[in-house]
């Protein structure tokens, strides 16, 4: 009875042994996996993530920073957060559709509206896309955020997916503090008139209003490792890249998608580049400018000296350029005229087309 007792205790002590080993092993062995399935968050999207699970907008497990969101799941987002205001329910979200549909509840459709439908004094309205005004309305409110460059294989153009990062960006901006001042300062647009090399010229310049802000990028999508003037992790421009893209003469290496001119010769790719090559009396003040110049801006402004240039532009006449801006996170439109913020950073500009 002794050694029954004494085995039976051994037993008990055993299992209830093993139990507990087994049972760290299942929670030693879970843990890494718990990790792996919340993906890391940017430092840059951290507050407005933060914001929407603290009102309750979303459920921070369901979060993937780098990945798609489902039009459902976006549908769902802002009805929780606006109340409605976007129906769609199959495939997944477009950053355009984001744009528009943050626009929309911020009540400036009417702006986004009248600058997709924007003509010319002498009736010529540049085929812009459906897009067109909802990206710039949605640039000038402040949704859109230049990803870092460690991060721009993750930039969206107006027809692609958004991720999830960028989403709860944006909606965050636009509960919390978007730029309505800047948005509303749109209605001043007008377009000038333009003769048909500068027409065909500033057409093509508006069509790639929605491309997202790229380092060092002067292509509208992902190039390879054996492209010429260097991979792109992604589509997008910088401020230069742009007037490359739009100004710069075909070539073997170097052919524009579907432009429908051959450019001009531009050896410089840097805006301050751009700027120093041209001679000090053929520099031009704001009141000499054409539509198709290029435009540059420093600190000193007037002042400046070629190598204080830190961004280039397109003028379209009339007080305005189209322009990638890394603050405005891609192609969109500015004011430069007098009272703007622009104008006091003013340079000169240049004359590439003759």
């Amino acid at each position: 009875m002794r050694l029954v007792s004494l085995d039976s205790t051994f037993m008990t002590w055993t299992s209830r042994t093993i139990l507990s080993l087994l049972a760290a092993v299942m929670v030693a062995s879970a843990m890494p996996v718990a990790q792996a399935q919340t993906s890391p968050v940017p430092d840059w999207v951290k507050p407005a993530l933060r914001y929407l699970v603290e009102q309750g907008y979303l459920e921070r497990d369901s979060f993937r920073a780098n990945r798609s969101m489902d039009r459902a799941d976006f549908k769902r987002l802002m009805k929780k957060a606006f109340g409605g205001g976007y129906t769609r329910e199959r495939g997944t979200v477009l950053a355009g559709e984001v744009s528009a549909a943050l626009v929309r509840k911020l009540g400036k459709s009417s702006i986004a509206s009248m600058l997709t439908a924007a003509e010319s004094p002498d009736g010529w309205q540049p085929s812009v896309g459906s897009r067109f005004g909802s990206e710039v309305v949605a640039r000038e409110l402040g949704l859109r955020h230049d990803r870092p460059t460690t991060e721009e294989k993750f930039e969206a153009a107006a027809g692609q997916p958004m991720r999830q990062a960028d989403i709860v960006w944006a909606v965050w901006k636009a509960k919390t503090a978007p730029s309505l001042y800047s948005a509303d300062a749109l209605t001043g647009f007008e377009l000038a008139n333009y003769s048909g090399e500068r027409r065909r010229v500033l057409g093509f310049a508006l069509s790639l209003v929605g491309t997202p802000y790229v380092w060092g990028g002067e292509w509208p999508a992902q190039t390879h490792s054996g492209y010429p003037y260097g991979a792109q992790p992604a589509g997008g421009m910088d401020c230069s890249g742009f007037i490359w893209y739009v100004l710069q003469k075909k070539s073997s290496s170097y052919s524009p998608i579907e432009r429908p001119y051959d450019g001009w010769s531009i050896p410089e790719r840097s805006s301050y580049d751009m700027a120093g090559a041209i001679p000090r009396d053929r520099r031009l003040g704001l009141k000499e400018l054409r539509p198709a110049d290029v435009v540059f801006f420093a600190p000193d402004g007037r002042d400046a000296k070629a190598s204080s240039i830190y961004h280039a532009g397109l003028y379209l006449g009339n007080g305005w350029m189209v322009h990638s801006s890394g603050s405005r996170a891609g192609i969109s439109l500015a004011e430069i005229g007098s009272g703007s913020w622009w104008n006091d950073q003013y340079a000169w500009g240049r004359r590439i087309i003759k």
